[in-house]
């Protein structure tokens, strides 16, 4: 009976063992089942984080590139119209220089006319007086003739001291007239 009473402490206590290492293993299966889903967890948290990290750069992706677009736009945009601004002025320009060419075209043709008609107005007066001082050398020489031997024979158009209250010869009063007018010919 002593062995089999030993044997039943044998049998008891590795049954004592036996329930011990189930509930350790029970508490390991828990213990698993908690990790398990504690790593599905942290699994599930890991791509979701790592998709809204991935969905938070392919925006800022999309919204650089739809920047860069908008900005290249923009300069594009801005250098048309500095281009076309730049060739409006330049524009202007060519007209203003055409337009100041002509005016200065017409008042060079005006000034070349002017003085075209003072040089032939001149001219004109010029033979007027030369013909007025051939006349009043032909009346000086056909006085001095024989008939009146007291006059002194002059070629100059000087009025005679001994005429001096007499009036003056046509070319004088045309002299005269033209400076009271103020006519610088």
């Amino acid at each position: 009976m002593c062995g089999t009473e030993s044997l039943r402490k044998e049998v008891e206590s590795v049954r004592l063992l036996l329930a011990a290492e189930e509930q350790k293993l029970g508490r390991a299966k828990i213990t698993q089942e908690k990790l398990k889903e504690g790593y599905a967890i942290v699994s599930q948290l890991g791509e979701t984080e790592e998709e809204y990290i991935s969905n938070k750069l392919i925006t800022l992706l999309q919204n650089c590139k739809a920047e860069k677009e908008r900005l290249a736009l923009q300069i594009e945009q801005e250098e048309e119209y500095l281009t076309n601004t730049l060739q409006k002025k330049l524009d202007q320009l060519r007209r203003e220089k055409v337009d100041i060419e002509n005016q200065m075209e017409q008042e060079q043709e005006y000034i070349v006319n002017r003085l075209q008609i003072q040089l032939d107005e001149t001219r004109k007066e010029k033979d007027a007086l030369e013909r007025k001082i051939e006349e009043f050398s032909k009346q000086a020489s056909e006085r001095s003739l024989p008939t009146s031997p007291a006059l002194p024979r002059s070629n100059s158009l000087e009025p005679d001291p001994s005429q001096a209250g007499r009036p003056f010869g046509k070319a004088e009063s045309v002299k005269s007239d033209r400076q009271f007018s103020g006519d610088p010919h």
